[in-house]
């Protein structure tokens, strides 16, 4: 009779951050592409939407292949600057770029959004590697969306059924600039012109998120104040601290995030902070409808 000999568990640790949002995971840095750890990591994820892998200083190579094993992974051409690591297929985030396009995504990030409102699909899940922690500020915050609209009232909840919101990256670009020209619109809509998405997002495992964010720019059929309000209004709801966890970066740090039921955004930095994020986006499973 041939016995069958099993592979040792991998140990691998999960500490919840905060109630909302968030848990630390801790293994060897050497075991992340184990049998069983990335399934793991997955199913961690679903349950606390942000983990912080501390220290764990990855490689891009198994960076790249941590990416490959938990979807298929976004490529951009708006990211590629260039740089060795845009060569991998890594989008180096840092303000030491030339390219105003470039500039704009990374600036705009100190707004509160979601990653990948420009697709019908946005994207499952997003990396993000610290190579150069920032000597002052540029922490990243994140934002239960599944919690803050659990926490509605019944009667807000309802209201807000059926509204659709649209979304464009001019929206962003007009938090950055006073005065911003034609040929910034031209070139904000050439990246991500206009697209709607429904306001409240009912995914398939039962929870609803809302697709809001800097990138809003409307709410179809009112008048763009009111819908302007509610939407603020929204975001205020939240990003408020019973929703929210704001992580200080270290040099090595890892940290994946839900995209589908999250805000996001940098807290501002100078560019003499250093700070350089190594970036991939893992392509979405789920339509907005």
């Amino acid at each position: 009779m041939m016995t069958q000999t099993l592979s040792p568990v991998i140990p691998l640790t999960i500490e919840p951050i905060t109630p909302a949002v968030g848990a630390y995971v801790r293994l060897d840095a050497r075991d992340i592409l184990g049998d069983g750890v990335p399934d793991r990591i997955m199913a961690a994820l679903n349950r606390y939407n942000v983990l912080v892998f501390p220290r764990l200083h990855l490689p891009d190579e198994d960076f790249l292949a941590l990416t490959a094993v938990l979807g298929d992974m976004q490529q951009s051409s708006v990211t590629d600057d260039g740089s060795t690591a845009a060569e991998k297929g890594i989008f180096r985030i840092a303000l030491d770029k030339d390219d105003k396009t470039q500039l704009d995504f990374i600036r705009g990030n100190d707004h509160w959004h979601m990653d990948g409102t420009s697709y019908s699909v946005p994207g499952k899940a997003t990396l993000l590697k610290c190579e150069v922690a920032p000597a002052e500020g540029g922490d990243t915050g994140f934002a239960n969306l599944f919690a803050a609209y659990a926490a509605l009232p019944e009667e807000r909840r309802a209201a807000l059924e059926g509204l659709r919101v649209v979304h464009c990256l001019a929206a962003v670009g007009k938090k950055l600039y006073a005065d911003p020209t034609e040929d910034d619109f031209r070139r904000w809509e050439a990246v991500f012109p206009p697209r709607e998405h429904p306001l409240v997002w009912k995914q398939k495992d039962g929870r609803s998120s809302m697709v809001i964010g800097s990138t809003a720019d409307d709410i179809v059929g009112m008048e763009h104040e009111a819908g302007m309000a509610i939407l603020r209004d929204l975001m205020d709801w939240a990003t408020g601290p019973a929703f929210t966890y704001r992580h200080a970066w270290q040099a090595g740090d890892l940290v994946i995030f839900n995209n589908p039921g999250l805000l996001h955004r940098s807290y501002p930095y100078e560019a003499s902070a250093g700070r350089v994020m190594h970036r991939t986006t893992l392509k979405g499973v789920e339509a907005t409808a």
